[in-house]
């Protein structure tokens, strides 16, 4: 394969990209992508520097390069008048961005964490015992796309009855990240992020006068350093971002892990053998079906990187997917290896000022999930003549489902 000759955009890499990221590893790890429109960077190494230099290549793409996630006005139209505009400063940049960010931090430390471990084992207990009443799922449905919305529900001090409601409001949220979506859906799209903000503006007005120890209790009462209160839009944003960022990746672990695990029963076994295996078994799961497979930044000045000059104006791609599967950094990349030194160095949840803040709570979640599936039943297999597709985007990894059967 000749890298220059292909794109992310093209459906066939979007459904398998690793030929395509080793052409781009050996022949041209920075090259701008005309049909991308941006300079995609692919090794490890490289994508690490863009990250450590967000003075020179900004993650504010709305402030700083006027970029929407909602392609037609018209959409945008219906947020700007009904809600408020799609944005989160927990995307804007230091010195800014650690303010921010500092104010959702608290809901993430360790012993929170620690704290939320008996409430997400029952979550994943109840739901492998409703899978136990048949012997074939789509495990999309039936479980991954769960766990997480429930554990999201409970952190944000939301009813625990309204997590289908939420679900269905973050699944719409995303959509607009496959660069795909068409007018008509992207307005209805933005129909229903209106009534998620609504949804939470009350929600968070509440919290006012009845705290509890919640994220959405932080952000109702949230203020600036100097005393000033947090704006409504910024709260929003940030709500928003916690629910998505919380959810749809977390879902598209817990599935990606289990399809590894089901194509690699070498894998399974050992993890039958010695549970202590299955922390290295989540990052290498991770590191190889990254849910978030890169995004974007621009360029606030004249830069290079690996030798490639990138002007002022440019957007750049940093994609995490390929800098997971580099060579250089992960030998034999391709090998799912429980033994592997420093798999937990992958960039699923990116690095520097943007790693995610959710990332010891995701990890909790996959490690606590795979164990009790392995306690619970004692074979997994794919359903026969199953097809197993991703669904299109450039940002994000996620299967359409996930049809298995078991013991």
């Amino acid at each position: 394969m000749r890298a220059l000759d292909h794109s992310l955009l093209e459906p066939e890499i979007q459904e398998s990209p690793y030929a395509y990221y080793r052409a781009c590893h050996a022949q041209a790890p920075v090259h701008f992508s005309a049909p991308l429109g941006a300079f995609i960077v692919t090794r490890y190494r490289d994508v690490q520097h863009v990250l450590s230099h967000p003075e020179i290549w900004a993650n504010d793409l709305l402030r700083k390069a006027g970029f929407s996630m909602f392609q037609h006005a018209e959409a945008r139209a219906i947020l700007e008048s009904n809600g408020w505009p799609r944005d989160t400063r927990l995307q804007s940049d230091p010195p800014e961005h650690r303010d921010y960010r500092s104010l959702v931090a608290s809901a993430f430390t360790a012993g929170r964490v620690r704290n939320l471990a008996p409430f997400i084992e029952e979550v994943a207990r109840d739901l492998a015992e409703d899978m136990a009443r048949d012997r074939e799922c789509d495990f999309m449905q039936r479980f991954a796309a769960w766990l997480p919305i429930r554990v999201v529900t409970r952190l944000l001090g939301l009813p625990a009855e309204d997590a289908p409601r939420i679900k269905h409001w973050s699944d719409a949220w995303v959509e607009p990240l496959s660069g795909v979506i068409a007018l008509d859906r992207e307005i209805e799209v933005a129909r229903l992020g209106v009534e998620l903000q609504q949804y939470l503006a009350g929600w968070m007005e509440k919290k006012k006068s009845e705290p509890g120890e919640d994220v959405l209790t932080t952000l109702a009462n949230a203020c600036f350093p100097d005393g000033r209160p947090l704006p409504m839009a910024e709260k929003m944003g940030m709500a928003e971002h916690l629910i998505v960022g919380g959810h749809e990746t977390v879902t598209s672990a817990l599935a990606s892990g289990l399809w590894l695990l089901i194509g690699h029963p070498e894998v399974e076994a050992a993890l039958r053998r010695d549970r202590s295996l299955l922390r290295n078994f989540v990052e290498e799961a991770l590191r190889l079906e990254s849910p978030s497979q890169g995004f974007f930044r621009w360029a606030e000045q004249d830069g290079e990187v690996a030798g490639v000059a990138i002007p002022r104006g440019a957007m750049v791609h940093v994609r995490f997917a390929a800098a997971n599967r580099d060579p250089e950094q992960f030998p034999d990349p391709d090998v799912l290896d429980l033994n592997r030194k420093n798999a937990g160095a992958h960039m699923a949840f990116s690095q520097g000022e943007h790693h995610c803040v959710g990332a010891p709570l995701a990890r909790l979640e996959l490690t606590t999930t795979f164990g009790v599936l392995l306690d619970r039943f004692e074979r997994f297999a794919l359903v026969p003549g199953a097809e197993i597709r991703h669904l299109p985007g450039i940002a994000l990894r996620t299967l359409a489902g996930l049809p298995i059967r078991y013991s």
